[in-house]
């Protein structure tokens, strides 16, 4: 994956290798500028800025851009992306379904208010109220009970040993709201701004348009660099390559991976690469007519062009996907070249064939093919393109497919409702290291529901019982066998359609520097990581 960049070693703090470790030590930061070279303001770029500043119900790259600068969780990822303190300054198993975390002293929320205990009992809580619909409840699914067990302890109790639940209080997921807010319906809003315990506190907040932040004087950690960041949606790629050219933006996040050389060209930008861990893959409901029919599935799954669309649309910046999850997000499991031949084992592997597709085709309940609209982003960088390619494709074996183009916000609740799934396209991003996270997400039959991420509503029970396997069980080759059963069963019938595994990156204007950008940009304080003036 991520063909001509180097890649980072992921040394996640016992990432697969248990279920959970005991962390100590003192809080720390990746040094920011000093109080002297502080700079007064530096304006962000993001494809799109959401409706609501509510991560329950915004959850989305840009929103964590965002929210990841003004909340904490309890634990955090380091540079390398492994498991840090935050909030807590040391954590430790109890037993395998027992889980105590100490707080960390002096911390307050943005209007000075300090944090308690109670704050992480309901944040937790919220998320595991099914009325709360909120888009992160999976992450929760196997906690059996949360409490303050002292005025800065909280223990986690699970119905079941669970090795990724340890990821849980450092990404989106874990970001703690102060209670009192948390009964307000209108959270998120202009009105409600969100408060955090980070380095920034939201001042301005215009929906879809921008957001504004403001460093905080009290704040527990190391001082700020900047004074104040802008954010500002420009969806459009030319646009926001103009507005960089022309100093009106100081850099931007998730840049095309066919655009770095134009980037690269404008002379006053760094651009800064990382793998980013993330799959493109075509959904297919599972449920329903025409998806229902193995045969259309594989029909589908033959008329995606991989390589040519990673040679088009990533200039060989990324890999074509043979399964859900990139080689590299197995570390602790199986080092990736062994998950390569685990791969190469995987049959049939839906090489790009049409004349295969049209076999396919004439085999299912639709021989004359059928009408079928796929909805996509205009602010992701690829959807649209890899769409285009792949209708094409498809017409050319009498599926009649067509592309309904809509901004971020509305294309990812619709996914999330679950309602009339039919073929969908999702870019996804991992939210920590491990191997047991994508196939949980969308093959679990436990997210094929509103609010889940199984948009192809597949169902299988052996595939749910190695999952469970492969949550549970802290050693690495039971987790190993586990996983490759369900990377198996997938394949056999066609769960998704993979795509390709591109890599990350992003641009900043090259009198500034940012040293700690990598996988998980959404979900770190970015910000606070080695930013600030060359």
């Amino acid at each position: 994956m991520a063909i001509g960049f180097t890649r980072r070693s992921i040394l996640a703090a016992g990432m697969a290798h248990a279920a959970f470790v005991s962390v100590t030590g003192t809080f720390v930061i990746a040094p920011a500028a000093k109080a002297a070279e502080q700079l007064e303001l530096v304006t962000w770029a993001l494809p799109s800025i959401p409706d609501t500043l509510f991560i329950p119900h915004a959850w989305t790259t840009y929103t964590g851009a965002i929210m990841s600068l003004v909340q904490e969780g309890l634990l955090g990822f380091g540079d390398d992306l492994g498991l840090e303190n935050a909030l807590a300054d040391r954590w430790e198993e109890v037993d395998p379904t027992t889980i105590k975390y100490h707080l960390r002293g002096g911390v307050k929320f943005g209007d000075g208010s300090p944090l308690t205990a109670d704050d992480i009992v309901a944040t937790f809580k919220y998320h595991m109220n099914p009325d709360s619909t909120s888009q992160l409840a999976s992450f929760y699914n196997s906690v059996a009970t949360v409490e303050a067990t002292a005025p800065d302890e909280v223990t986690v109790k699970l119905k079941a040993p669970n090795v990724q639940f340890a990821f849980t209080p450092a990404h989106m997921a874990g970001f703690v709201f102060k209670k009192e807010q948390l009964a307000d319906k209108n959270i998120g809003t202009p009105e409600a701004l969100p408060l955090g315990t980070g380095a920034y506190k939201l001042v301005e907040f215009v929906p879809t348009d921008r957001v504004i932040l403001e460093a905080r004087d009290d704040y527990s950690g190391p001082k700020p660099a900047v004074k104040r960041i802008t954010f500002k949606a420009i969806a459009d790629r030319p646009a926001r390559l103009l507005a960089m050219q022309q100093g009106e933006i100081d850099g931007t996040f998730d840049l095309a991976i066919s655009d770095i050389d134009q980037w690269k060209a404008l002379g006053n930008v760094d651009v800064v690469a990382a793998p980013s861990l993330g799959v493109y893959l075509l959904t297919l409901d599972h449920s329903a007519p025409p998806f229902d029919d193995i045969h259309v599935r594989r029909a589908v799954a033959y008329s995606v062009d991989r390589n040519g669309l990673v040679q088009a649309l990533l200039k060989g910046n990324g890999e074509a996907a043979t399964a859900l999850n990139p080689p590299e997000i197995w570390s602790g499991v199986l080092p990736p070249d062994e998950v390569r031949a685990f791969y190469a084992t995987l049959l049939p592997n839906y090489a790009f064939d049409l004349k295969k597709a049209k076999a396919e085709l004439a085999q299912s309940n639709h021989p004359d093919g059928f009408d079928v609209t796929i909805p996509a982003s205009t602010a992701d960088p690829y959807m649209v393109n890899i769409l285009q390619s792949v209708t094409e494709n498809l017409k050319q074996i009498g599926i009649r497919a067509h592309i309904q183009e809509s901004d971020n916000n509305t294309w990812f609740t619709n996914y999330v409702t679950h309602d009339k799934l039919g073929m969908q396209i999702m870019a996804y991003y991992p939210d920590f290291a491990d191997a047991a996270n994508y196939p949980s997400l969308f093959f679990s039959s436990a997210n094929a529901e509103k609010g889940g991420m199984n948009g192809s509503n597949f169902n299988n029970r052996e595939v749910d019982a190695k999952l469970k396997i492969a949550n549970e069980n802290a050693d690495p080759k039971a987790r190993a066998d586990a996983l490759k059963k369900v990377f198996t069963i997938a394949n056999e019938e066609v769960a998704v359609v993979p795509i390709f595994w591109p890599a990350s990156a992003m641009a900043i204007n090259n009198k500034y520097k940012l040293t700690g950008y990598n996988a998980f940009w959404y979900s770190i304080p970015w910000a606070m990581r080695g930013f600030g003036p060359k």
